[in-house]
């Protein structure tokens, strides 16, 4: 967990159910909080072969996020979220690893209603999300997080950063929702700075990669997101202090 209280998810791709085990193994071992097991990178996934590894000796579900990633939010494989064979999957999986949490994209729960009653189910382990193609304005996101935020436990809000000012959306959302349930950040290189500022503002989550294997254009390894929020934290904690003692 970093100084901040959010905790690291280092998010794994495994092309079988085989590679379960050890990616989990590797993500903790780097410093990782929780590990998302990106379900969509085995295309179309063995539900059984997934349940036996994730029933392997040391792996925990309390530190498990399932994630089937739809093709139009950027997932990796065929199929979207509510594809009734996907939908049956994800849930069959975290109803067999308790105190799992699981990643509920809003716009596929709006064509569901298998994934309706999941998020019924996981409403307390449940991450709401949603990946935009472009950037909204700060009322629409606004509007989307009211409606995001009635579904589950946290909100997860991924803008495409195409300059360094996108980073301004999230930021502004970031802060003004206080901390603990959103986790609203800039995709793309461009979108670091919001990554970061993220986690500084006090989100629940931040989601990095194994070094060197990014799921997603500006993901880093754990101690390098880590140093960068200690630093940056520590940096403005600083500067409030000493406006503190200005006369």
């Amino acid at each position: 967990m970093l100084s901040t209280g959010t905790r690291l998810v280092a998010s794994v791709a495994p092309r079988a159910a085989a590679e379960i085990a050890g990616l989990y193994s590797e993500a903790l071992s780097l410093g990782a909080d929780i590990v998302e097991l990106r379900l969509d990178a085995m295309g179309r996934p063995d539900g059984a072969a997934i349940s036996e590894a994730l029933r392997s000796p040391g792996i925990s579900c309390d530190r498990l996020l399932l994630t089937y990633r739809s093709p139009e939010e950027g997932g990796l494989g065929p199929l979207p979220l509510y594809d009734p064979a996907v939908a049956a999957l994800v849930g069959d999986l975290w109803r067999g690893c308790s105190g799992s949490m699981v990643d509920l994209e809003v716009e596929a729960l709006s064509r569901s209603e298998r994934l309706r009653e999941l998020a019924r189910e996981a409403v307390n382990y449940s991450v709401i999300s949603k990946h935009y193609n472009s950037t909204p304005t700060i009322d629409a996101a606004e509007r989307d997080y009211a409606r995001m935020s009635g579904a589950g436990r946290y909100v997860k809000m991924v803008f495409r950063a195409s300059s360094p000012l996108d980073n301004l959306l999230p930021i502004a959302l970031q802060r003004a929702s206080g901390r603990g349930r959103l986790i609203a950040f800039c995709s793309g290189h461009a979108g670091l700075l919001s990554r970061v500022m993220s986690a500084v503002l006090g989100a629940p989550l931040a989601y990095v990669s194994l070094p060197g294997r990014p799921l997603a254009e500006g993901q880093m390894g754990p101690a390098e997101f880590a140093a960068l929020v200690d630093g940056v934290s520590s940096a403005l904690a600083m500067g409030r202090a000493e406006r503190g003692r200005a006369p």
